[in-house]
């Protein structure tokens, strides 16, 4: 009898894990940060990871409780650029051709809005072409962004835009652009970390259920440009960002962070000595060769478990909403890839 209670106890006390990280496995994302990176692969991890004073200290990129590859290939293309990729992520679909025909397919906000959802976009610097604002120049998605709240972070300002600034309590809206007033120079002075902090404290602050997405291009084109510095300061800016994240995604069950790439880049880093030191001050050594065939993703809190594994990028918004049919735990009221 002492046995069989003494079994009953341990199975009731068992604590599970992923990654030798407590979790909790089938909880339903109510709060979710998704973060795109084009051009990331885990080897530009090594631009912070030998910047700091010992190996042993970790990047918060580690800390993610499970870590997933991506196939990048579409229907049209085997090397699909970031932008093209990211929309394969966001719609869960194969064919895009980077044209308007793109923003005719669903994203995951058109899932979420009508559940009480509110969502939010941060876009870093970009070109014309690689922006969701790209979709304002096509008839056929004139309404592709409506009731989104969506910042910029750009030097390239519009006349009459409206603005954001770290230091200003703004009560922002939907179906609005703002871009930061610091980048008005031509230069940004507010940090990356300080304007995600600022706009995801405001759009979360009465908003239970919330999809909020960052959009980063930045790193990858100092990757491109070998501009060594600017990019590890990219990547600091990023990694000081998911550790915040990280931090709720441990204290709420049903908080989501998610980190993706698309267009990774592989690069070639010196061996050692003073090749590591022309790199650090030139880019002297650092080459970059055609973007690879599959990216890595991270990720945090809740639904981790679903994440582990290789498979296409456009299957990542179906293992958001996707649980086990047997436990219950299938997200029927939104997943749009259930049978």
């Amino acid at each position: 009898m002492i046995k069989y209670l003494f079994l009953l106890f341990i199975g009731c006390a068992q604590v599970t894990s992923l990654n030798l990280q407590k979790h909790q496995f089938g909880q339903i994302p109510t709060k979710i940060v998704w973060i795109q990176v084009a051009g990331l692969s885990e080897e530009h991890l090594a631009l912070l990871k030998y910047s700091y004073p010992s190996t042993n200290i970790k990047t918060n990129f580690e800390s993610a409780l499970c870590v997933g590859k991506t196939w990048e290939y579409n229907l049209f293309k085997l090397r699909p650029s970031a932008q093209e990729g990211f929309l394969s992520q966001i719609t869960g679909k194969k064919n895009i051709k980077g044209s308007c025909e793109d923003y005719s397919l669903k994203p995951i906000w058109s899932y979420l809005g009508s559940k009480n959802y509110k969502v939010g976009i941060f876009e870093t610097k970009t070109t014309k072409e690689q922006s969701l604002l790209a979709s304002k120049d096509c008839d056929n998605a004139k309404d592709y962004l409506d009731d989104l709240y969506f910042w910029k972070m750009t030097p390239s300002i519009p006349k009459s835009a409206d603005l954001f600034h770290v230091g200003e309590d703004t009560q922002f809206k939907t179906d609005r652009v703002y871009y930061d007033r610091s980048c008005k120079t031509g230069e940004c002075f507010s940090t990356f970390a300080s304007n995600v902090e600022k706009t995801f404290t405001s759009f979360t602050r009465n908003n239970k259920n919330y999809l909020y997405i960052i959009r980063d291009f930045q790193f990858s084109n100092d990757l491109k440009k070998r501009k060594v510095k600017d990019a590890r300061a990219q990547l600091e800016q990023l990694n000081k960002i998911i550790g915040d994240f990280a931090v709720l995604a441990e204290k709420s069950n049903d908080f989501m962070l998610l980190v993706t790439s698309s267009e990774s880049y592989n690069v070639t880093f010196p061996r050692s000595g003073n090749e590591w030191e022309s790199y650090e001050k030139k880019g002297k050594f650092l080459k970059n060769d055609k973007s690879q065939l599959i990216s890595p993703l991270f990720v945090y809190g809740a639904r981790s478990e679903n994440f582990c594994g290789i498979y296409d990028q456009s299957e990542i918004l179906g293992r958001i909403f996707s649980g086990a049919k047997q436990q219950g735990l299938e997200f029927t009221i939104l997943n749009p890839f259930s049978e």
